[in-house]
Order: C-alpha cells, then structure tokens, then sequence
C-alpha cells in the first residue's frame, strides 16, 4: 500500500495532508505517477470554475507517494517550480484554465491543454527574484486567512460548549425536524438563460463568492436579470448560503448572509437556505450545518464524480436538525456578537490583500515586475 494525493489534499493555501489515502502500486506505477521534490500537481476538474487548474507544490512531504488521476502533475525542466507555482495560482484564480476547460457543469482541464499553455519565462535569477516577491506577499494573505480560520474555529468551540458535539448529541436534543420542514430552500439564477423582458444588472453569489464560514466578495460578479428574477433570488439578512457541491469536504459549505451589499441575488450553484421557524436562529442552523454531523451527512448523500462531489435540494432539505431551545440559541448568537465585527473587519482586510496580491501577480507576468 501507497499513499496518493488527490484533488481534496490541494488546497489555495498548500497541501492538506491531514487525510491523505492509501492503494495498492506496483514499482512500475510508481515510476510513473510517484511524486519528486519541486513537482506541481494542479487540480485537473472542477464544477466551480475558479477551483480548474488549483495548483500546489510538493516538497516530499511523505516518501514514496503517488498522485491520482484527479491531479496533473507538471515537473519542470528549466523553469523555477515556485514561480510557476505562482504563475499557475494566478491563471487558476482569474479563470484562465476554466475558459480553455472542456466539459459542461463539471470543468475538465485536461493534459494535452495544460501541456500547450504558453508560460512566460523571463531569465532563471528574474523567476527566482518573482517567486521570492510572491511568496513574501502571498505569506501576508495566509497569516489574515489564519486569523478568519482561527475566529472559524472559536464559533465552533463556543458551539460545541453550548450544544454539545451534534454528532454524537449527548444532551439528546430533539431530531425529529428536517431543515425543510423549518426553511425555504432554494436554488439560483442560471447563467445563460433565455429572458423575454427587460433586464438590468444586478451582483450575484457565485460558489468562489462563498467560503466556509465566511464570505469573499472582493470579486464579485454581476449578471443581467429581470425586475421578476431579481424579486425572486434576492438575498436578505439572515439567509444562509451553501454550495451545491465541490471538492467532497467542502460539500454543503457556506455561512449567513447579513445584507452584505444593499441588492444581491445568487447562482443556481449556491442553495439560498431561508428559515421561516422562529424555534430555529439562522446562525445556529448554519453553524449546525457546517459541523462534522452535516459533513458527514452530505458525504453520504452526495453523488461524486472524479473527486467531485455535489447535493441537490431534496437532499438539504432531509438534513437532520437538533432542536435545542430558542433561548440558548440566542445565547450563542450573543456569545459570537464580537466575534462578527472583528470577523468583517478581517475579511475587509483580507479582501484588500487580494487585490493588492492580483495586481502584483499581473505585474509579475507582463514583465512590470
């Protein structure tokens, strides 16, 4: 048995080999898919677009391991491995390996593209001087996404202080409801439909747009839609928003949507959650959803396709919920009040980073750098 990397393991910022599986390969497999210190693995698919094309690099974190076929593994010849770390984080993150990807609903990079893109490669002390940049810049942007992770995480320890672990509910909180039977559930605007009256644009939640736990709306999209459509899938305060599918650990991610911007509506890929009983907060429903009792829930639901996976709206609708009191639900809504403001202060912040890093990226490679 030999441990592989799959696209779940490649992350925005680096490999997560908390979870990484093993399988039987012969020696000769292994001279064929095994891993080298300096090679890039990119994210072959995808269904959200941004996601085509997501790049790492391996540093022979484990010995001896392989990748899957969900993977394309680049090694390079004469080319510094980090600037094209860079190169390819920038072509995944504007969307230029989703444009040339093939492939409805789930977007396939394929090799033979990958092998053809035409990489700019100025001098080896010029890639190495690029790279060094980047990567001081991009170490900026990982330490304020620690800091969103660690106020992820202290919801999450309040959560499981006040409630218990949903998973295993040892304070026996009632189970009988289903988040269909307490919201509304649904799905978005499509992309590319046909409309007969008069439209206007209007921003819009796009999967990219929506983290676990959290919101990115420093690159937010609009899209043409009539006054009906915009009536129809606009966001108010207290919706939650999920994804419909994704790499198979972030199935069902999302968080509360707390008036953001003045108008915005969603796509058909993000599940708009409105909850409609006054015994359930939308906070707590969120935080329920995200803990490891709705990951393992949706996993099992899920359908899964090449490391892909997604749910449709029958299946969020039948999530089990816990019904602890109101008022303890209150209670922790209360408890994560600053939480919130410093949460927003740290995505206004981070958001500002991205911008600032994309320009740098683009300077990078037109040669301003």
């Amino acid at each position: 048995m030999r441990p592989y990397v799959r696209a779940a393991n490649v992350g925005w910022g680096g490999l997560k080999l908390d979870d990484v599986k093993t399988m039987n390969f012969t020696d000769a497999e292994m001279r064929i898919y095994g891993l080298e210190p300096g090679d890039l693995l990119l994210n072959e698919a995808s269904g959200s677009p941004r996601e085509v094309g997501k790049p790492a690099i391996w540093a022979g974190e484990i010995e001896k391991c392989a990748f899957q076929n969900t993977l394309i593994r680049v090694r390079p010849r004469s080319a510094e491995p980090r600037y094209l770390l860079h190169y390819f984080m920038q072509q995944a993150a504007t969307g230029a390996f989703a444009n040339k990807s093939r492939g409805v609903g789930i977007h396939h990079l394929g090799r033979e593209a990958l092998a053809a893109w035409r990489v700019p490669l100025p001098p080896i002390e010029q890639q190495l001087r690029i790279a060094a940049v980047l990567d001081q810049a991009d170490d900026v942007r990982a330490k304020r996404r620690a800091s969103l992770d660690l106020l992820a995480s202290l919801a999450e320890s309040i959560f499981l202080d006040m409630f218990g672990d949903p998973l295993l509910n040892p304070r026996a909180w009632p189970e009988t409801d289903r988040l269909g039977e307490i919201a509304e559930v649904a799905s978005g605007i499509t992309k590319g439909r046909p409309t007969e009256s008069a439209t206007r644009p209007v921003p819009y939640l796009a999967v990219a747009n929506v983290q676990d736990g959290h919101l990115r709306l420093e690159d937010i999209k609009s899209i043409e839609a009539t006054e009906t459509e915009i009536a129809r899938y606009r966001l108010a305060p207290g919706d939650l928003v999920l994804t419909e599918g994704g790499d198979p650990d972030k199935l069902g991610r999302g968080t509360v949507w707390s008036g953001e911007l003045d108008e915005c509506i969603h796509q058909n890929h993000i599940f708009r959650v409105r909850v409609t009983d006054p015994d359930f907060l939308p906070l707590f429903v969120s935080e329920l959803i995200s803990s490891e009792r709705g990951k393992r829930y949706f996993l099992r639901s899920a359908k899964q396709t090449t490391g892909i996976a997604s749910i449709n709206a029958t299946q969020l609708r039948s999530f089990p919920l816990l019904r602890p009191p109101v008022d303890l639900q209150e209670k922790f809504v209360r408890a994560l009040d600053g939480r919130s403001a410093g949460l927003s202060d740290i995505e206004r912040s981070a958001a500002e980073l991205d911008t600032l890093f994309a320009s740098l990226q683009h300077r990078a490679f037109s040669g301003a750098l």
